[in-house]
Parts: structure tokens; sequence; C-alpha cells
């Protein structure tokens, strides 16, 4: 009789710690990442200097702790060998769980021409965890022109209404950092709205396609752009921006894509006046 409530309360006990995952939990488990996004060209000279962004998202249920969880860059699958000038980089802050963090990385590129692996992915003492960045296949040459490897941006956030009405103006923000190794300049670059094939935007509907640069921007610094945009057809868009150069053209990341339905005008009634005859 002992013996059956004492197994009774031992069964209870061990279901309770599996549906709290007190029990089966393996070592780590509870540290995981989400790749976020990164700006890293794709093309390099070698031996220049290169300012990178990488950020991911700590999805998992432990917070990151400065010295225990490092981003570590490597060149192979085996994640033994690494040809780049940075392979670790160390927490800046603790890192809660839900918040990102991204990773500002001075590089120079291999002084050899070539082509090379570039994978990033979190680490602490129990070994790798979590998702890998986008991996890259970078072409190291001397052909790359000073514009390709100098130019480069990185997307950070942006607030787009998801829903709006043709006719309205509506507010934007978009903000960039300059990841590149040259400054942008005043009046030489600006914001530019894309169409559906990653071009210049052309027509009437948004009534403001590029916002130009009101200030300088030097490399490892970011640009709030601030204005405003009205609708004039209804439906569904997609909306994307980008940065450009006078000189170059278009360069770096597209902002994330943004959804937006425009509803058509609403037509407000005549009721008139009535009264009695």
């Amino acid at each position: 009789m002992i013996y059956t409530k004492i197994r009774k309360i031992l069964i209870i006990l061990f279901i309770q710690a599996v549906l709290t995952g007190g029990l089966l939990a393996q070592p780590g488990s509870s540290y995981n990442s989400k790749f976020m996004n990164q700006s890293i060209p794709d093309m390099m000279s070698p031996g220049q200097k290169y300012n990178l962004i990488i950020t991911f998202e700590n999805s998992g249920r432990t917070t990151w702790i400065p010295g225990e969880v490092k981003l570590r860059i490597y060149s192979d699958e085996d994640r033994m060998k690494s040809i780049w000038s940075v392979s670790e980089i160390d927490l800046s802050n603790k890192i809660d769980p839900g918040s990102s963090i991204s990773f500002m990385i001075n590089l120079v590129a291999p002084a050899s021409e070539g082509v090379y692996h570039f994978i990033s992915q979190l680490y602490n003492t129990a070994g790798y965890f979590g998702e890998t960045g986008k991996q890259l296949e970078i072409s190291v040459n001397k052909e790359t022109g000073r514009t390709d490897s100098f130019n480069s941006s990185a997307f950070v956030e942006q607030t787009v209404p998801s829903v709006m009405e043709a006719g309205k103006p509506y507010k934007i923000m978009i903000s960039y950092t300059n990841t590149g190794n040259t400054s942008w300049i005043k009046g030489s670059y600006r914001l530019v709205m894309l169409d559906a094939a990653g071009n210049y935007m052309t027509g009437i509907n948004w009534g403001k396609f590029t916002v130009s640069l009101d200030e300088n921007i030097k490399p490892g610094s970011s640009k709030v752009f601030n204005f405003e945009i009205i609708p004039v057809e209804a439906g569904t868009y997609t909306l994307q921006w980008r940065m450009a150069s006078s000189e170059t053209g278009l360069f770096g990341d597209a902002t994330n894509p943004a959804v937006v339905k425009v509803n058509p005008v609403v037509k407000k009634k005549n009721e008139g006046k009535s009264g009695k005859q």
C-alpha cells in the first residue's frame, strides 16, 4: 500500500519534471539564437579594411553574458578553420532573452585573391548553438572597384504604416548604418524607393521616391531618414528602399519588405437637411 502511494508520487513528479523541461533538457539547450540580418560585401579588395554588422536575437531562455557567449567567424563546415582577420567577437553587454545584439566588426580582407567562405555563429563553453548567419562566398580580387568595396550600408530599422488611405500623407522612418570605408556626402547620397524589380521607382503613386542626405555620415555612423509619402491609388503594395550614390547608383542592403494596404478614399454621404413642409 505504502509502496503503491510512493510509486504514484514518483510518477507524478516525473511527469511534472518532463513537462517543465527540468528532467530531459540537454546541457546548453536553454541557449538559442535567431539570425536577424547582416551587412557584408560579397566583393572585397585584398588587404582592405571593412566594417561589418551581424545581428542575432537571443531566442533562448538564458541571458547571454560577456565572456561566456561569443560570436565566431569561420570558413569551413567543420568550424575549425578561419582565414579572416577576426575569428571571435565578445559581447559588449548582457543580452536578455528576446533582445538582439549587433556585432560591429572591423575586418581586413585576405591578402591573397580567391573565393572565401564566411560563416558566423554564436558559441559558448558547451559549443556552438542556434542559427548560423547567412553563409557567403566572398570574392577577393584586385579588380574590385573602389566604389564597389567602399560603399556599403546596413539596414537597421523602419516604421511603415501597414494600412493607409489614398490621398493622405503618412510618416516613414528608415535607419541605415554606413558600413563602408567612405563617408556619405550631403548632396551626393540619398535614400531611394525601389520598384518590384529592385530598380528606381518611377511614376506618381507615392509622390516622393527619393530622400536626399542632409548631413555627412562617416563610416560606422548611422542616419535616420524621416519623411512622408502619399499613396495615390488603392491596392496592396510591397515597399522597399535602398541607399544610392550619384556616382555609382544603388548599394548595400535593401530595407525589409513592408506590405501596405492602401484603401480607397472614403466618400462622405451627403445626407442633406430635412424638415417639415
